[in-house]
Parts: structure tokens; C-alpha cells; sequence
């Protein structure tokens, strides 16, 4: 889960004596939409595509300093902290940095959602469950007991959207029957947002096999 296990290995480095027309093809050549620029094995910001194609491509990144945005992440960072930072600064690539400030390299949003993808909350099949409960009454040990009691498990849990009064929360569980965890929250006081079933379309193919061997039996 360290950023740094994340690093691409095989992107080169972008220099501050570059020219404006190496560092946009280069960027074309990656498909991103910054790149980082370094000077003495420092980053001194990044460069971003939508700036550079309105440059003279004949300049040098170092005529372009005050171009550059601020961002990146340091080498004691977990994947989940580079979600923020792709989102905050628009950018499909980030800069990793020493505790130093020295310029480790870059890890890639496709690298990261490759990685997510594989989770055991995205891969496993079964049953997404949105739950909202007051603030004060969340609880984890209590959402995990209400799962378990009725012999499900927790694949996964989630909060995405939190206010002064309440929480909500998204469950993945793998359980044969939702229906009794879905009522158990409901004594509890939760209200049930929807579920989702991730095998569905499993389901309905199934479904259709069995009318077809029935048909054929016929």
C-alpha cells in the first residue's frame, strides 16, 4: 500500500533545460496531463499539457517556472492519498518525493485504479448495501455484529458522504440471505439507501439456462 511501491519504472526524466517541444511530446507519448520538471534532482513543479501546446516549442521549460503547479506526495504516503491529489489537481500522474524533497519518480492513475481493481472489495462477488445512521450512533463493531450475526461477511466498507447529523456508509457483503441483515439494520435504526447485487446478470443468465434445459426437456 506504500506510494512507492507504485513508481513506474520506465518514464523519463524531465529536465528544466528541456525544450518545451521534448517535454510536450513526451507528455503525448505517455498520454498525461503533467509532467514533472526537475533541476538538480529536485522537482521544481509540474507542467502541465494544456500550457505547454500554447508555448513557443522552441523555448525552454526554464523560461516557464512560474507555469508549473504545485503538487506531489512523499514517500511515507499510502495509495488511498493519491485519489486526493488526482482529484484536487485534475492530473492522471504524480511526482513522489523523499522526506528530503528528492525526486523519487512518478506514480500513475492508471497504476492506482489497476491496483484498486484488485481489491477484494471490487473483485469478490456480492451485495452492495448503502446504510445512513445518525453521527453519534456509528458505530463499526456494531455495523460488523449486525453482519455477522446473520452469518454474513464484510468485504468492504466505505463512508462517502458525512454531515453534522449523519453518515453514510456502503457495505459489501457476501451473505446467502441480505434480507434478514438488511431487516437487523432496520431494528437497529438504520435506514437502508438501496443494494445493489453485483451478480445479478450472473444470476439472470442462470435463470435462462434453466428455462432453456426445461424447454429442451419438453
Amino acid at each position: 500500500m506504500i506510494i512507492t511501491n507504485y513508481i513506474s519504472n520506465d518514464v523519463l526524466t524531465l529536465y528544466e533545460n528541456d525544450s518545451v517541444a521534448r517535454a510536450e511530446q513526451l507528455m503525448i507519448d505517455l498520454g498525461v496531463s503533467h509532467y514533472p520538471v526537475i533541476s538538480k534532482g529536485r522537482v521544481k513543479g509540474n507542467i502541465g499539457l494544456n500550457i505547454i501546446r500554447d508555448l513557443d516549442k522552441s523555448e525552454s521549460l526554464k523560461d516557464h517556472l512560474l507555469d508549473l503547479e504545485q503538487f506531489y506526495l512523499l514517500d511515507s504516503a499510502i495509495l488511498f492519498d493519491s485519489l486526493r491529489v488526482f482529484s484536487e489537481n485534475e492530473t492522471n500522474i504524480i511526482p513522489i518525493l523523499s522526506y528530503q524533497e528528492k525526486f523519487l519518480g512518478v506514480v500513475l492513475e492508471e497504476t492506482v485504479i489497476d491496483e484498486l481493481a484488485s481489491f477484494q472489495f471490487t473483485t469478490e462477488y456480492g451485495v452492495y448495501m448503502i446504510i445512513t445512521t445518525p453521527i453519534k450512533k456509528y458505530s463499526t463493531s456494531e455495523i460488523s455484529n449486525i453482519v455477522e450475526s446473520n452469518n454474513g461477511r464484510i468485504l468492504g466498507m466505505l463512508l462517502v458522504n458525512t454531515d453534522e447529523d449523519s453518515t453514510q456508509i456502503v457495505l459489501k457483503i457476501s451473505a446467502e440471505n441480505i434480507s434478514s441483515i438488511g431487516d437487523t439494520f432496520e431494528r437497529f435504526g438504520y435506514q437502508i439507501s438501496n443494494k445493489y447485487f453485483e451478480d445479478s446478470k450472473q444470476e439472470l443468465l442462470k435463470e435462462r439456462f434453466d428455462q432453456l434445459q426445461k424447454f429442451m426437456e419438453v
